[in-house]
């Protein structure tokens, strides 16, 4: 019984923390992230500007946890059973990947603009050690020579690139599935014991 209040309390912070963060970014989108104030957050989630800075420290966390969402969907939401090889389970996450953009083209358009400019994507992002704990799983699909770390950091670096061209106002120039499933292979293909 005495955890019940505690239970209730963490929901309510949680979704109040859900609901700055839905602010946030609904106003990056409208009207883009660097003429987002917290303020302005504030006002959109209709909280005092001191509880956007406890869940939220600056601005870029945003950025931060909008990419540690997707990064989720994308690793950790469809379960895998571990009996596929790295190429499958790589390209499972990589059509997840691309179906997440796809289906918020907007979105991802306003934010990872704002990302690509705000954060230093190339330095040790958490997407790079997500690509390396599903290569780490895989060591017999790899040649011995092959760096893992390194092939971690050029799958993100890639994918980062690959979507920065993708991302604008109008219609999208390529189809983002079958692009970064081209990254994949051309990375795969050079790295595995057998090719394809």
């Amino acid at each position: 019984m005495g955890s019940e209040p505690v239970t209730a309390r963490a929901r309510r912070v949680g979704q109040r923390r859900d609901r700055v963060f839905d602010a946030a970014i609904e106003l990056f989108v409208e009207q883009g992230y660097d003429a987002t104030t917290m303020d302005d957050i504030a006002v959109r989630a209709d909280v005092a500007r001191t509880s956007v800075f406890n869940y939220f420290e600056r601005k870029t966390a945003f950025l931060d946890e909008w990419s540690a969402r997707r990064r989720a969907r994308a690793f950790h939401g469809t379960p895998r059973d571990g009996s596929g090889t790295l190429r499958e389970e790589l390209a499972a996450i990589t059509r997840e990947l691309a179906a997440i953009s796809d289906t918020s083209r907007v979105a991802t358009t306003a934010i990872i603009g704002a990302a690509l400019r705000e954060l230093d994507l190339l330095d040790d992002h958490p997407l790079s050690h997500e690509f390396l704990a599903v290569i780490r799983r895989h060591p017999e699909d790899l040649r011995d020579d092959i760096d893992q770390q390194l092939m971690g950091l050029t799958l993100a670096t890639g994918y980062f690139a690959v979507l920065r061209a993708w991302i604008g106002d109008g219609p999208p120039p390529f189809d983002l599935g079958p692009r970064l499933l081209a990254l994949l292979d051309l990375l795969l293909d050079g790295a595995s014991r057998s090719g394809r």
